[in-house]
């Protein structure tokens, strides 16, 4: 229902409006009267009537002034003036004022249905439109980042027929394109993938949302154009200008990249492509822009990449050789447990890749297999390792997640270090093993004939290696320490009542006792004979 209000200073006036016309039929109620201007406009103010019915001469302050008042603060209220006065230049000043009707008294109530009738159309019209154009920008809304995105994957594939299709879509979306110069800048967040490995998809929306507000601020300060992602999630900037210089840009791209550190504590690349004068070349110059980021795994974190057409001729993959012989160094460096060999041999690696040029994805290509080797090697000695670095260990996943030739080069020292430590702890811990598995078979058995080699043999392994690794974890050799057991066994003996010295030196394994006396007291300093008499 809509509402109205009626001022006039003349009561029979007001009542002769209201009672003559049946409102509520017409779907209209009459809000409130008023008998001056002044308390009108407080009426109006306060109940916000769509309709407004007034007398021009009224005291404190008359219809004209009123009705200015009215349609300054509640422009879409209707105002309509009843005046007993013909002269025109009220009329002409009432409808400068914005009056929508200017009647002459006396008004006749079909005449002044017929109006509000009209009035009331023309009210629930505009609302209707209004209503319309609300839903239509939540809808527009809620779809422009698709429409954006759909608007500029088309740009960068050249799908518009047409220059003035580009001009149009992009001046619906409020994109100022005019040209007649374009570039086109690609923006990275370095170690984006690090970086969110533990976000939610919230936040890293968040985190990329924040960057495009910031590069799309400090853009459209220095000249016109857009920043937005593409179907391929690359944070984009189209640089629209009469005059597109290099220094302009690179100011550009360095406000972002200070930008970012400052109020993101992030750490952003970019990609610039070249100038072109045809709005439909600006998916050469995105294409351009792509290929200048790749250059970011050479110049490092927080690189501006302009667009050299003989510097990014990178090899192909099938054209980059293999290092076949490093993989055989690496291998052999592994079981030998050389680190620093390991370590001279990626940096000779790494070398040749920065200086041949090698394209990104051969380089992350020939570290995957580098990897594939390794972990086939490592697995051959028995070790497993999920169980040893974890079923979430991921090498190939970590590799995508660095974006620079520095990056590539420590990770990969660090898995090969890794791959050093799993080697080491399990040759410690068979040998270990072996150990433990010799020191209890001759404390079953040491009254046998026993030798280092027999004792390796038994256990699979060299004389010497069975030497060394007794030495290392007993800090004596096996001779010695043999010969100490069969003392300490034998002192025992030589306590008994009735022992005799040959008959111990046979039961501690030794078949000539005399050699069993030299042995006796070189470890206790006397003979066999000399402790059982101190002794007993």
């Amino acid at each position: 229902m809509l509402k109205l209000i009626l001022a006039d200073d003349e009561t029979v006036i007001r009542k002769g409006i209201r009672t003559s016309i049946d409102w509520k039929q017409h779907d209209v109620e009459i809000v409130a009267e008023a008998s001056n201007g002044k308390d009108a406009l407080d009426k109006v103010l306060d109940l916000k009537p769509e309709i407004v019915i007034t007398d021009i001469r009224m005291p404190v302050m008359d219809g004209l002034v009123l009705s200015g008042n009215i349609k300054k603060m509640l422009p879409d209220t209707r105002v309509i003036i009843l005046s007993g006065y013909e002269d025109f230049s009220y009329a002409r000043e009432a409808l400068s004022l914005g009056v929508t009707e200017y009647l002459l008294k006396p008004v006749g109530a079909e005449e002044l249905i017929s109006l509000i009738t009209k009035i009331r159309g023309e009210i629930i019209n505009e609302q209707l439109k209004k209503e319309r154009s609300v839903h239509n920008n939540i809808i527009l809304n809620e779809n422009l980042p698709h429409i954006k995105s759909n608007f500029i994957t088309k740009l960068l594939k050249s799908e518009y027929p047409s220059d003035n299709n580009v001009l149009e879509q992009a001046g619906i979306l409020n994109y100022d394109l005019s040209g007649p110069q374009y570039l086109v800048f690609v923006v990275d967040i370095d170690d984006f993938l690090i970086l969110t490995d533990n976000l939610s998809d919230a936040d890293k929306e968040l985190m990329k949302f924040s960057v495009m507000n910031i590069a799309e601020e400090l853009l459209l300060a220095s000249a016109a154009g857009l920043v937005c992602y593409s179907e391929f999630e690359h944070l984009i900037g189209i640089i629209s200008s009469e005059n597109i210089s290099e220094s302009m840009v690179k100011n550009v791209c360095t406000g972002i990249q200070r930008s970012m550190d400052k109020y993101l504590k992030l750490s952003i690349s970019i990609g610039i492509g070249n100038v072109y004068k045809n709005i439909k070349d600006i998916s050469k110059s995105y294409s351009e822009a792509v290929t200048a980021l790749k250059n970011k795994i050479f110049s490092g974190k927080s690189s501006i990449n302009l667009y050299n057409p003989g510097k990014f001729e990178r090899k192909a993959a099938s054209q980059v050789p293999y290092p076949y012989n490093e993989e055989k160094d690496i291998i052999n460096y592994l079981k030998a447990l050389n680190t620093e060999g390991i370590g001279q041999t990626l940096s000779n690696i790494f070398s040749r890749f920065a200086h041949s040029g090698t394209a990104p994805e051969s380089i992350k290509n020939i570290c995957s297999r580098l990897i594939v080797t390794t972990v086939n090697c490592v697995e051959e000695t028995g070790i497993n390792i999920e169980n040893s670095l974890g079923n979430n260990f991921n090498p190939f996943k970590e590799i995508d997640k660095l974006d620079t030739l520095d990056n590539l080069h420590m990770w990969l020292l660090d898995f090969f270090n890794k791959m050093l430590g799993l080697i080491q702890q399990n040759k410690t811990m068979k040998y270990k093993s072996i150990i433990k598995f010799v020191l209890q078979y001759v404390e079953e058995n040491y009254q046998k004939d026993i030798s280092l080699s027999e004792m390796a043999s038994i256990v699979y392994v060299t004389p010497n290696y069975l030497s060394r690794i007794f030495k290392e974890e007993m800090n004596i050799n096996f001779i010695d320490w043999l010969n100490q057991l069969r003392v300490e066994k034998a002192k025992a003996l030589l306590l008994e009542a009735g022992s005799k010295t040959y008959e111990v030196a046979d039961k501690v394994g030794y078949g000539d006792y005399k050699y069993f006396s030299y042995i006796f007291k070189k470890i206790t300093g006397c003979t066999p004979k000399e402790y059982k008499e101190t002794k007993i």
